[in-house]
């Protein structure tokens, strides 16, 4: 008997839970499948039963073990963290696969830490104390500063963005915090915080700009220091508002007070220069925000706090900033005729579209692939180059969406999974806790990786 026909029986309600848990409805698992919804539909209400091939591929497209599909009941898992995104009601969408998949990667990497630690006999020391809502934000900022014990000056000294998020989170990781970088939906979440009385944990979004990462390190702090476990997105905070709860207010208030400490702005040759004034030139907030390695509008949002600048003037200039970067986002490349749409269909890309893109000096390979956005958008994924594709009516506009270049999977390693996660799993591959490809399977890389991470963390530690 083919294996496709061999049918398996499952619990619908183990199918319903794990696609409910990737965030996926029965359309879009249809269409991963090419089946009608209502198979889908069929399946989970115990009507049909799926082939074991079909199981193994929902076993793919949801992220699950095989086993789990055999299982009479679905089994106990953490809820999400607390939606803290500052999005009415009408426009805030449950969170995404990609979304979902970074929460429950980390809630891994944070079980196996603690794991590791215990086996290795490593001690860990989590001293990150602890806040109410009725404390002034502005004192605990303070008290943070003390505790972590990095003066201004020092903050003014480094030289470039990177070098100073990389020693704030070598600072928050020496009080026992692990401070993951994982590619998320930018528009969706800036970070997520998952407190832990043994090693909590904090999520940067790997795709947001250095300083917007600087400030949700510390906006996400301001949640362990809570006890709240959240996903933010703090960016939409633009004044008084009844979207942002207090736990956002709070955590906000705290980051830009940790990382712009009210004495050091007010004696800021450029705010002492600016003395009786409510409007701030964009020359002035950059030359502070430059000496602060934070962005404008974290700067801003500061001298409203600290009654220098206006709410108004913060929305107007809130507003004019993000059309900024809506119009810096795609970059333009050229246009091609009508007679490709028909080309730009989901899955692996056509011949005929490569030859259309090469004679316009665009180099595809046949490992691209098309994902249609809308009636009127595409994108093209080519290996670590991305390409967005528009119709206006009359062309096929094209924009590059990232620029090209090979991606140094070692370093990624570290960046992503941080010195001390790393080298807590080499530790215990030295004292024999686990095999060679674990220490690969826990690092997300292959095997021919790891002695080049092991150099790096060396060097690093």
């Amino acid at each position: 008997m083919p294996p496709q026909s061999f049918e398996v029986d499952v619990e619908p309600k183990v199918l319903i839970w794990a696609r409910e848990s990737m965030g996926m409805n029965r359309a879009e698992v249809a269409k991963r499948f090419e089946l009608s919804e209502n198979m889908i539909k069929k399946w989970e209400s115990g009507q049909e039963k799926p082939t074991i091939v079909q199981i193994q591929k929902l076993a793919k497209i949801y992220k699950r073990p095989l086993a789990v599909f055999f299982l009479p009941e679905p089994p106990e898992e953490p809820p999400l963290p607390n939606d803290f995104r500052t999005l009415p009601e009408e426009r805030r969408k449950p969170f995404s696969s990609k979304t979902r998949l970074a929460i429950r990667h980390t809630r891994r990497l944070q079980s196996l830490a603690i794991e590791l630690a215990k086996s290795t006999d490593s001690e860990i020391h989590t001293n990150i104390g602890q806040a109410s809502l009725s404390d002034d934000p502005e004192i605990v900022a303070n008290k943070t500063r003390e505790q972590i014990g990095i003066d201004i000056q020092t903050q003014f000294a480094w030289k470039e963005d990177d070098h100073a998020f990389k020693e704030w989170r070598k600072a928050v990781e020496r009080l026992g915090v692990l401070v993951f970088q994982l590619p998320l939906p930018v528009e969706e979440t800036r970070g997520f915080s998952l407190p832990e009385d043994t090693l909590p944990a904090i999520v940067l979004n790997e795709k947001d700009h250095i300083r917007a990462r600087i400030f949700s390190l510390f906006h996400e702090y301001g949640h362990l220091l809570l006890d709240t476990s959240g996903i933010c997105n703090w960016e939409n905070q633009n004044g008084p508002s009844k979207i942002v709860g207090s736990v956002e207010k709070f955590c906000n208030h705290f980051s830009g007070a940790f990382l712009v400490p009210k004495d050091a702005l007010l004696n800021h040759k450029l705010v002492k220069s600016r003395a009786n004034t409510f409007e701030w030139p964009d020359k002035y907030l950059k030359g502070i925000a430059r000496d602060f390695k934070v962005s404008r509008e974290v700067i801003l949002r500061r001298l409203v706090t600290l009654e220098l600048a206006s709410w108004d003037f913060y929305r107007m200039k809130y507003k004019e900033w993000k059309e900024e970067r809506e119009v810096q986002k795609p970059k333009y490349l050229l246009s091609i005729g009508m007679n490709y749409k028909g080309y730009l269909k989901e899955g692996p890309i056509s011949e005929v579209l490569i030859d259309g893109f090469g004679s316009n000096n665009i180099v595809l390979t046949k490992d691209a692939k098309i994902t249609q956005k809308d009636d009127k958008n595409w994108e093209i994924k080519d290996k670590n180059r991305k390409y967005w594709i528009k119709d206006n009516g009359m062309q096929l506009e094209i924009y590059t969406l990232r620029k090209g270049g090979r991606q140094n999977i070692p370093r990624k390693c570290i960046r992503e999974n941080s010195i001390p996660f790393v080298s807590l799993v080499f530790d215990s591959y030295r004292k024999e806790k686990i095999t060679y490809n674990d220490v690969a399977d826990y690092l997300g890389i292959r095997t021919k990786h790891i002695p080049k991470v092991e150099r790096l963390i060396e060097a690093s530690v």
